[in-house]
């Protein structure tokens, strides 16, 4: 289990954000990560914009939200972080 923290600045209000990222996981199309709330998973997947493809979901089984992150190349031989 690796756990971290996802630091960013909010260009709305100039304050430091900072989300818990439980359970960080790579495979081979990328990572994924768990939240503790909808809105936090859905400012994490707009921090990692760039990396072409992040989805959500909630995950029943650990009560939070999964934000998976696929890779430039993933994303380009056609794999969804929605799959």
């Amino acid at each position: 289990m690796k756990n971290s923290k996802l630091t960013f600045k909010n260009k709305e209000t100039g304050k430091c954000e900072t989300i818990n990222q439980y359970d960080i996981n790579f495979t081979s199309e990328g990572f994924y990560f768990f939240v503790d709330g909808e809105i936090e998973a859905y400012k994490a997947a707009y921090e990692y914009r760039g990396s072409t493809s992040a989805t959500i979901q909630f995950a029943g089984g650990v009560q939070r939200w999964m934000v998976t992150v696929v890779n430039a190349f993933s994303a380009k031989i056609g794999v969804d972080a929605a799959k």
